[in-house]
């Protein structure tokens, strides 16, 4: 009997490891599974930094579209954050520019971090940002306020049916690392 509990023991440790190497494995391939999941079924679609040297532009094969421009603050971040506008027309085959207000609201410095998202995700392959605020981390001093370019081209391939495309950035305050030191504390936002 003895034997038998003692197999069965180290059977059940046995599967218990698998189990757990299983689940850490998992762990690891979650990102880029979801990650794929949401370009899948359209939920995030990837915008990534255009060189304008790889850009042609095509006036001739252009047409009007509306262009919708959101902005949202995320984690009760302290900014102020608008579009300049709210909508504009714009041409597909053209280099355009829009500009983003932010102005941080925070007693003390801080810095943040867009993030990026255009509507219908069919949308997102032919909108290429050359020039982004949300390409890096921005600073503010205490009651800095500025305007936040952003330079784009849309592919006159734009499928016909696509007549509005939303572009929209929520704006984060980067989380602070809190640094010590035997004499004194400093804290990096």
């Amino acid at each position: 009997m003895t034997d038998r509990k003692h197999i069965s023991t180290r059977s059940l440790a046995t599967r218990l490891g698998i189990a757990a190497v299983c689940m850490f494995g998992f762990g690891f391939a979650l990102v880029p599974l979801y990650d794929v999941f949401c370009e899948v079924i359209g939920i995030r679609a990837s915008v990534e930094a255009t060189d304008a040297a790889q850009i042609i532009e095509r006036p001739e094969a252009s047409r009007t579209i509306k262009l919708e421009l959101l902005a949202s603050t995320g984690n009760s971040a302290p900014w102020e954050f608008a579009p300049l506008q709210d909508s504009i027309e714009v041409q597909t085959g053209i280099i355009q520019n829009t500009e983003f207000f932010a102005r941080n609201l925070a007693p003390r410095a801080i810095n943040g971090v867009a993030t990026p998202d255009v509507r219908p995700a069919e949308a997102g392959r032919y909108f290429k940002k050359i020039e982004c605020f949300c390409f890096s981390e921005q600073h503010f001093a205490e009651g800095e306020e500025r305007n936040l370019a952003v330079r784009f081209y849309i592919d006159p391939e734009l499928p016909a049916h696509i007549d509005t495309i939303t572009l929209a950035y929520t704006l984060f305050e980067k989380q602070s690392e809190v640094a010590s030191n035997s004499n004194n504390k400093t804290q990096t936002f």
